[in-house]
């Protein structure tokens, strides 16, 4: 599945618009019918049935907030948006088996790299846009850089983990993911890509070997970054000093040096001394202290503090038990906040403080069980694709507290999917499940599938236009 929705989603706008929400959802939830009657096994469900429990029970909430929600249609579209979340936790459960991790980690790589490769040819040999909010950098499919920017480094990680894996052409992908990462000017991500380095060097079986394969990359990396900073590409600048096609031509250069290098050099088996695995511990925190940095010097603390103070102190108080109602913040920020000086916004940059503003502490909790349910298989992440999805998928949840992920669909089905490998990574006796048991989850999918075709119906857009400032209700 990773291979088809990914690209999918990654192609039309990252999934932002409701319209992709139809067919993603009916898609995910037509595979999730076909394991339940085609295969002998319910996949994963024995042993990680809470996630979907825990994400139909968060969809629940999401479509109740919209009884006492200030726009009660935006809660709605909130809740078609999270159906389509559901629907691809039940699909990835099913599908996947016990022991496939290192399939679901495969295939979620190759379908970012082939998002990316399209990203960077479209961004490097195409005309040069100036595009509202978003400048020169590189934002497209998505029409969001700083989505670019964290599945990049998404990417990275798993691409790591792949090249200890007996997989060493996978290094030749992290190159071009450094390079993404670069002109989207996403700090963020940069960010949660050293804490995810971190992360992933905890728990690789061999910091060494994982060590190796990052002296492997590092050359070739780094020389992108470098031009990609020199060039002025990403700049406010109409003329920049590199032509895109140049840094095409490196980039290919690099990819080619780095698989070259990758398939000659014999990575190392031992496992390390600690000495080496405090290395990579540290280059991991590097890479953070220096986005840290990075965003202290560019001073883009605004708007993101500016959004995150509607939501805590004018949307928040009065509405901390149930929230007032998915999808309300935008009419908040166009009240309270400063849409003449940063623009309209529709979410608050935080996945987590926006929940609790729109759906309460109820709202929260249910989010928080939901995604920690791959993060209690902890235990089962000791292989190198293993650490390499758990890696990745902590590193989304912490770029999901500073920035809108939740809303593009894209960068979720990618985590979801590293969510999935984790678990996939139990291992658990097959047991063949009971015709109630396939009954009650096959009518689960065809009802998910049902419910975002019925999607077609809505001409709700995500929005909070007014002529004016809203009149919302008080607290409640």
């Amino acid at each position: 599945m990773p291979l088809v929705l990914i690209p999918a989603l990654g192609l039309t706008q990252g999934g932002y618009q409701p319209d992709a929400w139809v067919w993603a959802g009916a898609l995910a939830a037509w595979a999730a019918a076909v394991a339940v009657l085609a295969a002998n096994g319910l996949g994963l469900l024995r042993t990680a049935w809470p996630w979907p429990v825990a994400a139909a029970v968060l969809l629940g909430w999401t479509a109740l907030s919209s009884a006492w929600s200030t726009r009660p249609p935006q809660s709605w579209l909130d809740a078609r948006r999270t159906l389509v979340y559901v629907a691809v936790v039940l699909a990835l459960v099913l599908l996947a088996r016990s022991g496939s991790t290192q399939t679901l980690v495969l295939a979620t790589h190759a379908a970012v790299t082939v998002v990316l490769i399209y990203a960077l040819a479209r961004y490097l040999l195409g005309t040069r846009h100036n595009a509202a909010f978003e400048g020169y950098l590189l934002n497209q499919p998505f029409g969001y850089a700083n989505a670019i920017g964290i599945v990049a480094a998404l990417g990275a990680l798993l691409a790591l983990g792949l090249a200890c894996e007996r997989l060493p052409v996978a290094a030749a992908t992290v190159p071009l993911f450094a390079l993404a990462l670069t002109l989207s000017g996403s700090h963020a991500s940069w960010l949660a890509l050293g804490a995810g380095l971190v992360v992933e060097a905890a728990l690789t079986p061999s910091a060494y070997r994982l060590g190796a394969v990052l002296a492997l990359v590092a050359l070739p990396s780094a020389a992108l970054v470098l031009l990609a900073h020199y060039s002025r590409l990403a700049a406010s600048t109409p003329s920049p000093r590199v032509a895109g096609s140049v840094v095409a031509g490196a980039a290919l250069a690099a990819v080619a040096a780095t698989a070259v290098a990758a398939r000659a050099v014999r990575l190392p088996q031992r496992v390390p001394a600690q000495r080496v695995r405090v290395a990579v511990l540290s280059l991991g925190a590097a890479v953070a202290v220096a986005a840290v940095v990075a965003v202290a010097v560019a001073g883009p603390a605004q708007p993101r503090s500016s959004y995150w103070h509607v939501a805590w102190n004018h949307e928040l108080p009065g509405h901390v038990v149930a929230g007032t109602g998915a999808g309300t913040f935008g009419f908040y920020w166009l009240r309270d906040g400063a849409p003449a000086t940063y623009g309209g916004a529709l979410d608050a940059h935080s996945l987590y403080l926006e929940t609790l503003a729109e759906l309460g502490v109820v709202g929260l909790i249910v989010l928080l069980v939901f995604v920690a349910v791959p993060l209690t298989a902890v235990r089962s992440s000791r292989g190198y694709a293993g650490a390499a999805a758990f890696a990745a998928y902590c590193t989304f949840l912490l770029h999901a507290a500073l920035d809108w992920d939740w809303e593009m669909p894209v960068v979720v089905v990618l985590a979801l999917c590293c969510g999935a490998a984790v678990l996939a990574g139990r291992r658990a006796a097959a047991a063949a499940p009971g015709a109630k048991t396939r009954g009650l989850v096959l009518v689960a999918a065809l009802v998910l599938a049902a419910l975002a075709i019925a999607g077609v119906r809505s001409h709700t857009e995500p929005a909070a236009k007014t002529a004016k400032a809203p009149q919302l209700a008080g607290p409640s």
